[in-house]
């Protein structure tokens, strides 16, 4: 929350530079009628396009992709309906640069959103990734990995190795912490391999995990 209060807080410093230094007056800006236009179309085709099984980041990417083309549409149309008026003598400055309203509302809801929304995805990503790493030392716990090795009838020695490709160790750190030379890590992991039914070390892990989930 602090980290988006900081962003927030630079936003809004900096529209207010662009103020100063442009002599802008933001309220002379805020039309309700192209800013509801606007956030009225990023609603009606995120919600179109909605489907039960979206994630957070799913979600937000089509919040971002549909406000953008909804900043444009209106602008779009917002200048055709000028346009098409026949009197372009008569079209003053302030009513072509009201027609752009939608592309500059837009540009600060995206910012907004980016502010709001990437943080928590980002933190959402980083919780769920903690969680698999927590789970997955559940699974490759000691006893665990004991009672899998069983069913698939590893000896003692096997069993260690099994345990350290499941750190995904090379061949040579194996050897190095067991005391014993390469060519009989790679004996060992052969008959790991075709007791598990294991093409290669990330099979011998599917596998592995699957029997490991069902001892929990």
């Amino acid at each position: 929350m602090k980290k988006q209060l900081t962003k927030a807080a630079g936003l809004l410093c900096y529209l207010i530079i662009i103020s100063l230094l442009f002599d802008f007056n933001w309220i002379l800006l805020v039309k309700p009628k192209p800013l509801l236009s606007v956030i009225l179309g990023m609603a009606v085709l995120t919600a179109s396009q909605y489907r039960r099984e979206y994630t957070k980041e799913d979600l937000y990417t089509a919040l971002r992709w549909n406000l953008l083309f909804a900043s444009f549409l209106t602008t779009l149309i917002s200048i055709l309906s000028l346009v098409s008026s026949g009197d372009l003598a008569g079209i003053a400055g302030w009513q072509f640069i009201g027609s752009l309203l939608p592309m500059l509302y837009g540009s600060i809801i995206y910012l907004i959103l980016s502010i709001v929304f990437n943080d928590s995805v980002e933190a959402g990503k980083r919780k769920q990734a903690d969680k698999s790493i927590g789970k997955l030392q559940d699974l490759t716990a000691a006893y665990i990995a004991e009672q899998v090795f069983r069913e698939f009838e590893l000896t003692n020695r096997e069993c260690h190795v099994a345990l350290k490709l499941l750190e995904n160790m090379s061949n040579k750190e194996i050897a190095a912490q067991l005391y014993i030379s390469e060519a009989t890590v790679k004996k060992h992991i052969q008959n790991i391999y075709q007791k598990f039914e294991a093409a290669d070390r990330n099979s011998f892990r599917e596998i592995y995990l699957e029997n490991a989930q069902k001892q929990l």
